[in-house]
């Protein structure tokens, strides 16, 4: 998994911009260029020091399973955004040691769906709900499929999306991809390698997902590009 999250941050610093804003909940050593005028600052990985064991008190404070995909990518590295555009999964702050995995685990929604089985680690991009582990689907090392829950259903179960990803592993590599492929293609033509990348989520339940996510960025850049 070392090698994957690697992949993972390498792809989403040469995406994305690596400036969030900046909080006196920042650590000196993650800062790599000062505050400007608004509040931004640029930022970096260091290496991550949190043990498995203090995941497995989040999972035993809120009745959770977690993969272990999941654990081994989050603890690997510190870091102080994840937002991939298309999906935004949680930070990981020294300060505050696992407050965004918590704080996905610590609202309305997720108090109605963890009895379920389903755990919330992270955000669709559209802000349309929470991604969930199904935790329903026994697997070796709790490597759950992923679905989208709708936030406007209140806890109800058709709020629920197909499987849009067979794991968390096949999810950083399909990321991974998407991020890296940014420099020379357009969003809404990369989105369709997922379903060989992840040929048992993505490519087969999670195809009309997926499609709908092209076909509303195609629209966008056909729009704003005229």
């Amino acid at each position: 998994m070392t090698n994957l999250s690697y992949k993972f941050f390498d792809a989403y610093f040469n995406a994305f911009s690596n400036k969030t804003v900046y909080t006196d909940d920042v650590p000196q050593e993650m800062i790599l260029t000062e505050e400007d005028e608004e509040g931004w600052f640029g930022w970096k990985l260091i290496k991550g020091t949190l043990l498995e064991e203090e995941y497995q008190k989040v999972e035993k404070e809120f009745n959770i399973k977690l993969p272990k995909s999941f654990v081994e990518w989050h603890k690997e590295y510190f870091f102080l955004d994840a937002d991939t555009s298309i999906l935004r999964l949680p930070t990981s702050n020294p300060n505050l040691p696992l407050e965004e995995i918590k704080e996905n685990l610590n609202w309305f929604i997720a108090e109605q769906l963890i009895p379920l089985k389903l755990y919330p680690f992270g955000n669709e991009g559209n802000d349309a709900g929470p991604l969930v582990f199904d935790g329903r689907i026994d697997t070796i090392n709790n490597e759950f499929p992923i679905r989208v829950y709708d936030h406007e259903f209140g806890g109800d179960l058709e709020g629920l999306s197909e499987i849009i990803f067979s794991s968390f592993e096949k999810l950083l590599a399909c990321l991974t991809h998407y991020m890296t492929e940014l420099k020379t293609r357009k969003s809404f033509e990369i989105i369709p390698d997922f379903f060989k990348i992840d040929p048992a989520g993505a490519g087969l339940t999670g195809i009309d997902y997926w499609l709908s996510w092209a076909n509303m960025q195609k629209a966008n850049f056909e729009e704003f590009s005229d």
